[in-house]
């Protein structure tokens, strides 16, 4: 067991040196074998190291291309046939955004860190500066290629709707951000030539700098966090946050910003902590529920309302749209033409074929201001899409300023909003 365990421990860094030995056999067979052929044909030794170098180097570049390309053709058309197998939409994405296209660059890199050998020919900083950026290299292709591998996933998600209301774009950012510190971790250690784990306790001894300069995204990634696991805001809502001005439809959720497209089809960004600070309105559990609010209200002139007398009612008979109520009311003293328009409100709104007849139905008066008599309509429509929902408030709110003139009210107008027509 024990000569077992040992045998394991040094057959690793004895095939490594066989390796080393094979690679720089083959490099010094393939200088001699150019040197030789050019010697043969009578040029001095400096043109024909030159020549040498200029051969390898084109041999290589040629190389390197071939690599690339058949590198390039086996991975991407294996992952376009599994893709096909499978015959998931979700794999085609895979293939569509050619995410595997960046782990096809690292045979030709490896090449390149081969033939620096050969080409080089025992000249180690030539050979040490070349293999340093084809690591670096290589470390950039597969930083790329997670990063088109998050990419990727998030689209996928987005599209299931299962996940297409929770906040992906700000764990595919966080993703993201850890994808590019090792990538520049591993960066930095191939420079520097200090190990990773000196770059992470420098790191954390720079805690507070990185703490500070990453403290948006920090309070962000919180944010989504609380927004998620809470289920306070999910893409699609319609929400109204007047701080800043926006009132509209999620559109995403990052790490950094929540978007608002406003009813005009402008873009609003809000912070995402936003929703966790300050007050905000969702309407989602109003669609949710299948019918959205209507509570308006209409500044009736005070000096328009007066008893109401035998003419007022038969004014109101001429009405285009005749109402139960008319024909119970008694006139007595305490009756009013406002009364009666409320009346005439509630009984219109209550057999609109749009408004709800399940839900709260009312109409009011609001405490008395400098600008009339509100009088406030409470309701709910069936109409779920905002365009048809704001045609619907804007054709009671006509029909109102159309009707107060049947019940001889007016709809109160400030003094400075009225302009004399010109002569």
């Amino acid at each position: 067991m024990a000569a077992s365990f040992f045998g394991k421990i040094l057959n690793t860094p004895i095939k490594t040196l066989c390796s080393i030995f094979v690679l720089m056999s083959i490099q010094d067979t393939i200088c001699d074998f150019l040197t030789k052929q050019l010697e043969i044909t009578g040029l001095h030794h400096t043109w024909v190291i030159s020549l040498q170098k200029i051969i390898l180097a084109a041999a290589l570049t040629i190389l390197v291309y071939l690599v690339d390309w058949i590198s390039r053709k086996i991975i991407l058309n294996a992952v376009k046939v599994w893709a096909e197998r499978r015959g998931n939409a979700y794999a085609s994405i895979f293939v569509e955004r050619r995410v595997f296209k960046h782990i096809a660059h690292i045979a030709p890199a490896l090449t390149v860190k081969f033939g620096t050998t050969v080409l080089f020919n025992h000249y180690e900083p030539g050979i040490q500066f070349v293999q340093h950026a084809t690591d670096i290299y290589i470390i950039f292709a597969i930083v790329f290629f997670f990063q088109a591998l998050i990419i990727g996933t998030k689209t996928i998600l987005l599209e299931n709707p299962d996940y297409r209301d929770k906040p992906i774009g700000s764990y595919s950012q966080l993703l993201n951000i850890i994808n590019y510190f090792f990538g520049a971790l591993f960066t930095v250690s191939e420079i520097s030539g200090q190990s990773m784990w000196a770059l992470l306790t420098a790191a954390g001894a720079l805690s507070a700098i990185i703490l500070l300069v990453f403290k948006d995204t920090i309070t962000g990634l919180v944010a989504s966090i609380q927004i998620s696991s809470n289920d306070i805001i999910r893409i699609g809502d319609s929400i109204e946050v007047p701080k800043y001005g926006a009132d509209g439809e999620v559109i995403e959720i990052t790490l950094t910003t929540i978007k608002v497209r406003n009813g005009d089809n402008t873009i609003t960004t809000i912070p995402t902590a936003a929703p966790i600070t300050d007050s905000f309105r969702n309407w989602r559990g109003m669609e949710e529920s299948g019918y959205k609010r209507i509570k308006r209200a209409s500044n009736i002139k005070i000096t328009s309302v007066s008893f109401v007398t035998p003419e007022q009612i038969a004014k109101i008979k001429t009405l285009p749209i005749s109402f139960n109520g008319i024909n119970n009311i008694a006139l007595t003293p305490a009756l009013t033409n406002l009364t009666i328009f409320r009346t005439y409100l509630l009984e219109y709104l209550k057999h609109h074929p749009k408004i709800s007849r399940k839900k709260p139905c009312s109409v009011s008066l609001l405490p008395t201001t400098d600008k009339g008599v509100p009088i406030e309509i409470y309701c709910f429509t069936k109409e779920k899409n905002w365009p048809d929902h704001e045609n619907l408030l804007s054709e009671i709110t006509e029909h109102i300023i159309a009707s107060v003139e049947y019940f001889d009210l007016e709809i109160h107008e400030s003094p400075s909003a009225v302009k004399p027509l010109k002569s």
